[in-house]
Order: structure tokens, then C-alpha cells, then sequence
């Protein structure tokens, strides 16, 4: 019974096309912030928020992949696209929001005199201000996460 599951499991398209969206969003990352700053950031690879969405991307090629699979008015289908909606409205706002919110927090305590004199009586942490996506940037997730599912879809569409 385990060997049949450990089977499915390795040989589930759609879970392994969807990890690869998530990759590749990671690796593509990694590129254009070398095309932007010059600098080789590896630590990008492993992050949340940055270009592209790489959760969008995921979840868009796993709501495509099983749409087309099983149908649009399948309940595959539908539980992926009702998560994939939360996962992209969080990613613009939710997480955008805080993100704006580290900005500012950062800002305070380590441009400001008083900030500094705080960071001087204690350990300060910086908050990490990279963590929502730009509307273009979960545009640039769904497209990679389509491209993706097209992929998928043209070689396992039986």
C-alpha cells in the first residue's frame, strides 16, 4: 500500500508542475534582481515578495492544471481557485501592507535621532520589508503560472 502511494505521489504531475512554477518564479527572482542592482542575491531564491509572485504562480498553475483536468465545474477546481483568490488578495494586500508597514517602522528607528537613541538602549530588530507583491509583479506570477500549466497540460493532456 505504501509503495502505491509513494508511486502517486512521485508520479503527480500536478503537483510537481506546480512546485516547478514556484522554482522557477524563485529563480527568476534571483535574475531580475541581478539585472536591476548587478549584485548576486542568492538569498532571493528562499524569499517571499519580489518579481515575480511565486505563490501566484504556483496556485495559478495548479487551479489551470486541474481545471483542465477535471473540469471547471469540478470541486478540485473550485477549491483551487477560491485559495488561489485568497493567496493573490493577500499577496497585494495583506502582505503589501505590512511590508509598507517594516518600511516605516525601519525608517523610524534607524533614520530618526530619537529612533537611534532607542537602538541605542536596546537591540532593535529590522523588520524584513520585502514581503507583498506590486500588482505587476503578481501579474508577472499568474503569467509565469499559465506558462507553466500550458506546459503541464500539453504533455499530460491525455
Amino acid at each position: 500500500m505504501f509503495g502505491i502511494w509513494l508511486k502517486q505521489f512521485f508520479t503527480n504531475d500536478i503537483l510537481w508542475f506546480s512546485m516547478l512554477s514556484n522554482i522557477l518564479a524563485q529563480f527568476i527572482k534571483v535574475l531580475v534582481n541581478y539585472i536591476h542592482t548587478k549584485k548576486l542575491d542568492l538569498k532571493l531564491a528562499f524569499s517571499t515578495g519580489g518579481n515575480p509572485s511565486s505563490h501566484t504562480a504556483t496556485v495559478t498553475t495548479l487551479t489551470i492544471i486541474l481545471g483542465t483536468r477535471y473540469g471547471f465545474n469540478s470541486p478540485y477546481f473550485t477549491i483551487a481557485f477560491i485559495t488561489a483568490g485568497i493567496v493573490i488578495i493577500d499577496a497585494l494586500n495583506v502582505r503589501r501592507e505590512v511590508g509598507e508597514h517594516s518600511k516605516t517602522m525601519n525608517e523610524i528607528f534607524l533614520e530618526t535621532s530619537w529612533g537611534k537613541k532607542i537602538a541605542e538602549l536596546i537591540d532593535v530588530k529590522t523588520f524584513k520589508e520585502l514581503v507583498g507583491h506590486t500588482g505587476s509583479e503578481v501579474a508577472a506570477g499568474f503569467i509565469l503560472g499559465v506558462i507553466v500549466a500550458i506546459i503541464d497540460i500539453l504533455i499530460f493532456n491525455k
